[in-house]
């Protein structure tokens, strides 16, 4: 028990250094058209887990595009995956030390899953979600309603891994569909009568 509470311990003290350390470099990505995660981790043992998933509400395009890059906390970047989410379904982003020997593409093969590989030492930092889109609040029109490519309407959740111990804890995600306030778009309101929500305020 003494033991367990050391481990929490050290975890919450590393993801609070972090969090201080990655708070800058995290947020000076654009909040209106960006997703970020404030932590992951990996190492030979220890993988960080997120998923998107496209729930389909009516103003998303059919296919979104998603540019997770994971940043260590010096600033430099661990590796990045690109990747494209489509309407009711989800993509499993496994964050992994190189050679995981439980959690690699050899072990882990199922259509949908992708990897971001770094060094095998101890790393972590934050998460920053981009568009691919170029400009992904803009309207892709299918029939009388506007489809958008806004990475802001997926839905984002993940975890720290410990599986030694099965243990872990979940990660927060800033911007995607659970915490964005959405506004009408009253251009589209003039083009087609009715409102739709697009974007983060």
């Amino acid at each position: 028990m003494k033991n367990k509470l050391i481990k929490r311990f050290l975890i919450i003290v590393a993801i609070t250094v972090s969090l201080a350390m990655s708070a800058a470099s995290a947020f000076a990505i654009t909040n209106s058209t960006s997703v970020v995660s404030p932590f992951w981790q990996s190492d030979g043992s220890v993988y960080t887990f997120v998923a998107v998933s496209h729930s389909s509400l009516q103003a998303m395009n059919s296919q979104i595009g998603v540019v997770m890059s994971a940043i260590k906390t010096d600033g430099s970047s661990f590796g990045t995956t690109e990747f494209t989410v489509t309407n009711n379904s989800t993509s499993r982003v496994f964050i992994v030390a190189t050679n995981h020997s439980t959690i690699n593409n050899l072990t882990i093969t199922a259509a949908g899953n992708l990897f971001i590989a770094g060094t095998t030492n101890l790393a972590s930092g934050h998460l920053a979600v981009t568009p691919r889109a170029t400009v992904p609040l803009d309207r892709a029109y299918g029939g009388i309603a506007a489809r958008h490519r806004d990475i802001t309407m997926l839905t984002f959740w993940g975890s720290v891994v410990i599986p030694g111990t099965n243990t872990g804890f979940a990660m927060e995600f800033i911007g995607d569909t659970h915490d964005s306030i959405f506004a009408a778009d009253t251009n589209l309101q003039n083009v087609a009568g009715h409102n739709v929500m697009v974007g983060v305020n």
